[in-house]
C-alpha cells in the first residue's frame, strides 16, 4: 500500500512541476477540433440574409518558436457546415499561417496564450456552389501543460471571413485541442 502512495506523490509532484517546451527551437504539432451551432447574419450587397445550421471543423496544425514563447506556423483546416434548408450541405479546406504569444515563462503548468491567423478557404456545397474566402482569425485561450510535452488547449475564437469577394461573416467559436511540443536535442 505504501508503494503505492509514493508512486501517486511522485506522479503528482513531476505533473505540478511540468517544464513546457515553449523555448526558442522547438516544434508545436497538434491541432484543434470546434462544433459549433450558429445563426450568421450575411450581407450580400443592400440584402442581409440570416441562416442557422451547425459546423464542424478539424484543424491540425504545425509551428516552430522562433523565440522564446513566440511560435509561427500553418494550420490546415477542413470543414463541415450542415446550414437550415435543403441541399446546402457544405465542405471545405484552407490554409492559415499564423503567430502565438504565450504570456507566462515554459515552467508553468498552465499558460494563457493569444494567436491570429490569416486564412485562405475553398469550399462546395450539395447544391453544386463554390466559394472562395479569406479572413482572420484572433484566438485566446489557455494551454493546460498535463507533463513537459503535451498540452491541453482550451480557446475562444473569432474568426471573421468575406466569401466570393462580397459575403461577409463573423464568427465567434469554442475550441477545444492538442499540442506536442517536441523538445530540440
Amino acid at each position: 500500500m505504501k508503494t503505492i502512495q509514493l508512486f501517486i506523490t511522485i506522479a503528482l509532484l513531476s505533473f505540478l512541476t511540468t517544464n513546457a517546451q515553449i523555448t526558442k527551437g522547438n516544434w508545436m504539432v497538434g491541432g484543434t477540433g470546434s462544433f459549433t451551432n450558429y445563426k450568421s447574419t450575411f450581407q450580400s450587397g443592400n440584402t442581409e440574409i440570416s441562416q442557422t445550421g451547425s459546423a464542424l471543423n478539424i484543424s491540425p496544425n504545425l509551428g516552430y518558436f522562433i523565440v522564446d514563447n513566440v511560435v509561427l506556423g500553418s494550420i490546415v483546416s477542413f470543414s463541415f457546415s450542415n446550414p437550415s434548408g435543403d441541399n446546402n450541405n457544405s465542405q471545405g479546406y484552407g490554409l492559415s499561417p499564423f503567430i502565438r504569444y504565450y504570456f507566462r515563462k515554459s515552467d508553468k503548468m498552465i499558460n494563457p496564450f493569444l494567436q491570429t491567423g490569416y486564412s485562405l478557404s475553398k469550399g462546395k456545397s450539395d447544391s453544386g456552389g463554390s466559394n472562395k474566402s479569406t479572413g482572420y482569425t484572433i484566438k485566446g485561450g489557455s494551454a493546460i501543460f498535463l507533463n513537459s510535452s503535451v498540452a491541453l488547449e482550451l480557446s475562444l475564437n473569432y474568426d471573421s471571413s468575406k466569401f466570393n469577394s462580397d459575403v461577409k461573416s463573423n464568427n465567434f467559436t469554442v475550441g477545444i485541442g492538442f499540442q506536442i511540443h517536441l523538445e530540440k536535442k
